[in-house]
This record gives C-alpha cells, sequence and structure tokens, in this order.
C-alpha cells in the first residue's frame, strides 16, 4: 500500500503564536505576587497559546490507497475520511480574511495553519465540504483525483493566486513578529521629564503634561504603597508605566523603576503619580526641578 505525505509548516501560526506566547509567559514570571490574579489570567493565555502552537505550526495530509486523513501540529487535532466516500478533490484558495486556522466558512469546515491554498473535498453523502490548508494544493489534488479515476479541476486564477499570495502574507507575519517586540521596547525606554513655561512634560507611552498650578502635593517617598493590579498600562521587570491600582484601591499613574528609590509622588486634582529615574540621583534633581518652579 502506497502512502503519501505532505506537510506544510505554519509559517504564518508560528510568526503570530510564539511571540504572544513568550510576551504572556514572560509577562507571567515577571508580574509580582502582589498581581496574582493578573499572573493568574497571563499564565492561563500563554498556556493556552503554547497548546495552540503545538496544533497549528504543521498540518500533514496522509493519503493511501483507501484514505485520506490528515493532523495538525502534534496530532491533537485530526480527522480521517475513506477515498470511496469523496465525491471530489479541488485545488482552491482561501478568503485572506477566514482562511486561517479551524473554522466554518460558507460551504463547512477549514483547517489551516498558514497560507491560503487549500484542497477542498466534496463527499458523496453530505452537502458540507472540507477544506484543508497545504502549499502543494494542485499535487494533492491531482493524486487524490487520480485515485478517485477523475481529473482535478484547478482554474488559472487559483494557480495564480496561490502562487502570488505569499507577498502580501509575509508582510503580514513581519508585522506580527516586530509590533509585539515594539511594544516591549517602547515600554523599556526611560521616561523622559521635560520642564515647560507652565509645566513639566512626561513623555513616551502614557505620557502626561502637568500644570505647575495644578500640584497639589508634591513629595518623595522611600518605596512604592502597595500595587493592586494595572488596569491600563504597562508592566515587565520592574519598569511600571501607565495606569495601576493600589491595595487600597486608589487609581494612579506610574513611571517608575521599582527598584530604584527614591520615587517622586505629585498628586493634582484629577491625577496621583509616582515618577523616578533609574538613578536615584537624577530622581532628586527631578524633584527640585519641580518644587523650585512652583
Amino acid at each position: 500500500m502506497e502512502t503519501k505525505k505532505f506537510t506544510q509548516f505554519g509559517t504564518f501560526s508560528v510568526m503570530i503564536l510564539g511571540p504572544l506566547f513568550l510576551l504572556t509567559l514572560i509577562f507571567s514570571i515577571t508580574l509580582g505576587q502582589s498581581d496574582i490574579m493578573a499572573k493568574i489570567i497571563s499564565g492561563f493565555v500563554a498556556l493556552t497559546m503554547g497548546i495552540c502552537l503545538l496544533i497549528f505550526y504543521k498540518l500533514t495530509i496522509i493519503i493511501d490507497d483507501t484514505h485520506l486523513s490528515f493532523k495538525l501540529g502534534t496530532g491533537l487535532v485530526s480527522r480521517k475520511f475513506p477515498l470511496a466516500s469523496i465525491k471530489e478533490c479541488t485545488a482552491v484558495r482561501n478568503n485572506p480574511l477566514t482562511g486561517i486556522g479551524i473554522r466554518l466558512y460558507s460551504n463547512g469546515w477549514l483547517y489551516n495553519v498558514s497560507g491560503l491554498g487549500a484542497i477542498e473535498l466534496a463527499f458523496y453523502n453530505k452537502k458540507s465540504r472540507i477544506r484543508i490548508g497545504t502549499d502543494k494544493p494542485e499535487e494533492i489534488a491531482k493524486l487524490v483525483s487520480e485515485k478517485l479515476g477523475k481529473e482535478s479541476p484547478v482554474t488559472t486564477a487559483e494557480k495564480d493566486f496561490i502562487e502570488k499570495s505569499g507577498y502580501w502574507m509575509v508582510a503580514i507575519v513581519l508585522a506580527a513578529l516586530f509590533l509585539p517586540v515594539i511594544l516591549v521596547v517602547a515600554g523599556r525606554r526611560e521616561t523622559k521629564t521635560e520642564f515647560k513655561e507652565n509645566g513639566i512634560s512626561i513623555s513616551g507611552i502614557y505620557g502626561i503634561d502637568i500644570n505647575y498650578n495644578d500640584i497639589k502635593q508634591l513629595d518623595t517617598l522611600p518605596q512604592l504603597p502597595a500595587i493592586k493590579l494595572r488596569t491600563n498600562g504597562y508592566a515587565l521587570g520592574g519598569t511600571l508605566k501607565g495606569n495601576f491600582r493600589l491595595q487600597d484601591k486608589t487609581d494612579v499613574k506610574l513611571f517608575v523603576e521599582k527598584g530604584s528609590p527614591p520615587f517622586i509622588y505629585i498628586e493634582t486634582e484629577e491625577y496621583k503619580i509616582y515618577l523616578n529615574n533609574k538613578v536615584p540621583s537624577l530622581t532628586r534633581e527631578l524633584f527640585a526641578g519641580i518644587k523650585n518652579k512652583q
């Protein structure tokens, strides 16, 4: 019995899920014990991303004299069809917006890990069809059709699309790969504070402008108050930027490096802000500069 295997590596899926898995795993590990709920949630997300990687890192189609079967990744998802039940096997292209993953499409179920090329199976005993992603749709469709004693219908448009679809797919993959990296790098950049005529400007992500006349309280603290959770901000390692909630349920804005006291506390009618620099002496200089401007 002759058996043919066709394996496609899930480049698109890995390039999307890989960075997400690593980022959520790192985020879960680096969160403090006071952020236990966020730690549990990010750990669960990392686990989910890991399982998805095991499923979508490749797709293998297996054809022998009696059956066509396929399995995703390690085989957590697989299906098997007798050749006698298959009416037709066609090389097709998937819709760019819905062509990746496991999902329902207009005529049945789609299984795909990368690219838009696929084979579509039509059956004698049911109306719904099955689409299976592959980087060799024409070759597989021809092989199956030969086993069924039929010719494989493949249109010129489908051939051209399958050949040319890789260009924009590469662009999407590169964007998915570098966007998380850009966010991490941007978050890790040191917060810059600029003195202006009427106030100070804290630049970077989650930046804010503070008018000198709006400052109700200005002080330095040897340590941060206990933080309950991040509501809308960046937290990786000891770098905290954006909106957080303290254990006493006070909402604050943080622009701090946790391991580099002291911390400047600024309170206005609208905000409660904690700010510092990696270098303690620069934090003291910044505090003195703000105080002199009041």
